[in-house]
């Protein structure tokens, strides 16, 4: 769905002298140093502005201050002695599958016998399980190692110590006081805020790089890991993850994982590989195991092994079918939020629970606005909240706390489950405080564009530009503004509200915009970005309307 944007709300920047000047200052494109301005003002620090472009990641991970908690963490695995037996314990989305297996291969490299868990989102919930702490407990393991969540499961920790088991935890989840601190690293606890800004992948591979007990060399080479975490949990790209992410894109591009090699053919993703790739094509897609199915084939198509390709098949084939289910559930969602009376809460029995938040993403993302998507689960109701860009879903479930069971998650996502007989008021509680919430942070938002003509991009000016990438929560790609003029044509394509807008300056498309007809008359101009379009196996650089300038 594309939004409407008013011109007098519109702020447009134009090249100038100064942004010249500090292109030849940053040694970067004048394009940059405009948007860095727009973002940063013009003031900015030169040093800080230069540091922003080229993150260094050995610079950043001496400076970090990770958590003040897990002061018992780094004894219980130097102590660890090879041929220990460890078990593993992660999550069901592309995070918690990622660090399960960062943890397995570090586990192997230190000589463990490491076996791992992922949980089932039905079966076993979120967070650690009791039934599976008793069964790890009592197949004589020496370690249990949970990451990507546990840190307020403090009655299965101490259940799992009282039998015996030392616990390690690396999560990145939201949490201001914890049973047992000193196992837990989670940088909520003390840590600074690029530290709280980390997947709970990242979490792990920052703490074992200033641990040092693997190599570094070691570390490098697992960063195409963590990439997927960075971006598949919509972490804020500030500047350290902003690093994270840019060198774990290269070791992408030269993975040698059969999986993933796989993966990159069936859906289409290529050379040079950038966050939208991982995010609109490879993520949903390892994401499809734990929404339908089992985590553990998404896992086993990342190992380096033979089989992975073999699960990378399977993989696929889920995709397929997670992809039917999403539109169903896509279509009776939008279908209730244009004729029905709630415009941020929505729930039914029909709906699966394993893709709420993904349809929920997409819904915050088009209607730009709060969407809670929920259904029932026994005798409760779950449900998952995702916020746009200036909200915090935190906060907002921090209102209604008293009245959840349970809740997590960080500033852009989160997820929650209520008993059944108080769900009417909770939803309605909700409804009220995100009615109030919007109409008083988001109405009439102030918008920043570039003045661009579309026809002004190719291939080098793209790359030029990447030098800001990756782009995504907190770091979004700035729009670009172009004027609609008399003469410029707009030509319907296939799709209801798809168009392509021809000009002499330039070509959009447009996706999605279901009012043309009743806006034609009124528009000004257009807010679009561009993208890099592969299609048909043919590079080059397109733009998309994302808003309607009237």
């Amino acid at each position: 769905m594309i939004s409407l944007q008013r011109h007098s709300n519109l702020r447009i920047w134009s090249l100038g002298d100064l942004h010249y000047t500090l292109a030849q200052a940053l040694q970067c494109h004048e394009l940059t140093a405009l948007a860095l301005c727009m973002r940063h003002g013009n003031h900015l620090d030169i040093e800080k502005a230069r540091a922003w472009l080229r993150p260094s990641l050995g610079s950043l991970l001496s400076q970090l201050r990770l958590c003040d908690s897990g002061f018992d963490v780094l004894s219980h695995l130097q102590s660890l002695p090879r041929g220990s037996k460890v078990a593993l314990y992660g999550d069901y989305d592309v995070d918690g599958v990622a660090s399960a297996l960062l943890a397995s291969e570090f586990a192997s490299a230190m000589g463990w016998h490491a076996r791992y868990y992922l949980p089932h989102r039905l079966k076993d919930g979120y967070g650690l399980n009791a039934d599976v702490i008793k069964t790890i407990a009592r197949m004589g393991f020496d370690l249990l190692i949970v990451t990507d969540c546990g840190t307020k499961n403090d009655l299965e920790i101490k259940q799992a110590l009282d039998m015996g088991l030392k616990v390690v935890v690396f999560d990145h989840h939201y949490a201001d006081n914890v049973g047992h601190g000193g196992c837990i690293i989670n940088p909520h606890l003390g840590g600074d805020e690029e530290a709280k800004s980390l997947s709970a992948t990242a979490v792990l591979w920052c703490w074992l790089w200033q641990s040092g007990l693997i190599s570094k060399d070691w570390l490098a080479d697992r960063l195409e890991i963590v990439v997927l975490s960075v971006i598949g949990d919509s972490m804020p790209l500030g500047v350290l993850n902003r690093a994270l992410v840019k060198e774990g894109l290269k070791k992408l591009e030269r993975s040698k994982r059969p999986g993933l090699r796989y993966l990159f053919d069936k859906l289409s993703i290529t050379c040079p590989i950038d966050e939208n790739q991982l995010a609109m094509k490879l993520n949903p897609c390892l994401n499809s195991a734990g929404r339908i199915s089992l985590a553990e084939i998404a896992l086993q198509a990342l190992e380096a092994s033979a089989y992975s390709r073999v699960a990378a098949q399977k993989l696929v084939a889920l995709n397929y079918q997670r992809k039917k289910l999403s539109a169903a559930l896509y279509d009776q969602a939008t279908l209730r939020l244009r004729t029905g009376r709630c415009r941020f809460v929505l729930d039914s029995v029909h709906w699966p629970l394993g893709l709420l938040s993904s349809v929920a993403s997409r819904l915050c993302y088009e209607y730009n606005r709060p969407i809670v998507l929920a259904a029932p689960q026994g005798k409760d109701i779950r449900a998952s909240l995702r916020v746009p860009d200036g909200l915090n879903a935190v906060r907002i479930l921090e209102i209604v706390s008293p009245y959840l069971k349970s809740w997590g998650g960080h500033k852009g996502a989160a997820g929650f489950s209520v008993d059944v007989d108080r769900w009417s008021g909770v939803k309605d509680k909700l409804e009220e405080s995100l009615t109030e919430i919007c109409t008083t942070d988001m109405k009439d938002q102030l918008e920043n564009a570039i003045l661009l003509e579309p026809g002004s991009w190719d291939i080098n000016l793209w790359n030029d530009f990447r030098e800001l990438a990756p782009f995504g929560e907190d770091n979004e790609m700035p729009y670009f503004f172009a004027s609609h003029r008399d003469g410029d044509v707009i030509k319907p394509l296939r799709g209801e509200g798809n168009y392509r807008i021809l000009t002499p300056r330039g070509e959009l498309l447009i996706f999605g915009f279901n009012e043309m007809s009743k806006y034609k008359d009124k528009i000004k101009g257009w807010l679009y970005r561009p993208f890099m379009d592969s299609f048909n196996g043919k590079l080059k650089i397109s733009v998309k309307v994302e808003k309607v300038v009237i």
